[in-house]
């Protein structure tokens, strides 16, 4: 009697002896073939069986054929040299499968596989929930949760780029979870969950845009030198997501109409945005205006004022 072993990982099947050296790469759901170096004789086997983790019958021939649970459908066995094909494969199918062929006028030929199943599916479609709350620049703080099943890696994005560990990042639960805390605007962009094992690769997305602002404003006069009888514009500018509305201060007073042409003195815009609730005052810009001379024109005050 002699026995031959063969290994099978991540489908891959190598033996040598009875069970022959067979190279094979499949996912769940597809077949093995556990191949013998047996010839085929002139008169047909006494009994070969194949059994699983040496208690469950995977099938026996002799002059009828018994297929035991689980495995109707699902083998092919050539009764000529022993190999058999296993279809439609499931982690449930890793352990050691046993060989034993009784022939006719000679003696037992038995040989011993072990078959480790790794990869047991192409990745499931990850799912990754977006916060449907305000983003706050400076206030919110957020996990991203990334849900998948039957990989091997998975691994964080943001446009298009790897995320580690740091400013303002961190991954928890096995890289599962990220965490930003807290947000600031340049986390805005499209967030990336991928995922992949030997077989597949799938990715889940998230878009976030995070409210800032508004920075202080900024007056600029243009144009900077005016002669008699020209105009001079004001425009306020803040960095504001979203864009701020605009309100002109002139002596401590709220304008709301445009301002009289015949007006000097000291000037503020205030940004506000709404999202954020923040509002901000810029510095102080002086006019002088001279019934001859020059006139300040301004913007309506709630006009979005960026270019």
């Amino acid at each position: 009697m002699s026995a031959n072993y063969v290994h099978i990982s991540a489908g891959l099947c190598y033996g040598a002896g009875v069970l022959t050296v067979d190279l094979l790469s499949e996912v769940a759901g597809q077949s093995v073939t556990f191949t013998t170096s047996v010839k085929p004789a002139a008169e047909p086997f006494m009994a070969l069986t194949w059994s699983f983790n040496g208690t469950t019958n995977v099938i026996t021939s002799t002059s009828v054929d018994v297929v035991g649970p689980g495995y109707e459908n699902r083998i092919i066995l050539d009764k000529s040299t022993g190999s058999l094909v296993l279809r439609n494969l499931t982690e449930k199918d890793s352990g050691e499968y046993d060989l034993i062929i009784i022939p006719h006028g000679a003696g037992q030929i038995q040989g011993t596989l072990s078959f480790q199943f790794l990869c047991t599916a192409k990745v499931s479609k990850p799912t990754m929930a977006c916060p449907t709350e305000n983003l706050i620049e400076g206030k919110t703080s957020l996990n991203l949760t990334c849900d998948a099943d039957s990989f091997k890696s998975r691994v964080w994005m943001k446009d298009g780029k790897p995320l580690v560990s740091g400013d303002g990042f961190s991954f928890h639960d096995g890289n599962r979870v990220l965490s930003i805390s807290p947000v600031n605007r340049r986390d805005t962009g499209e967030f990336l969950c991928n995922v992949s094992n030997d077989f597949s690769f799938d990715t889940a997305k998230c878009r976030l845009e995070v409210y800032y602002g508004p920075d202080r404003p900024i007056i600029v006069q243009t144009p900077i030198g005016a002669e008699l009888e020209e105009s001079v514009v004001l425009s306020c500018f803040a960095d504001s997501l979203p864009k701020a509305t605009f309100l002109w201060t002139f002596k401590h007073m709220m304008i709301m109409m445009n301002i009289q042409m015949s007006q000097s003195g000291n000037y503020s815009c205030q940004a506000f945005n709404n999202k954020t609730m923040k509002n901000q005052t810029s510095q102080t810009a002086a006019i002088a205006v001279s019934e001859q001379l020059i006139c300040a024109i301004f913007f309506p005050p709630t006009t979005n004022l960026y270019p």
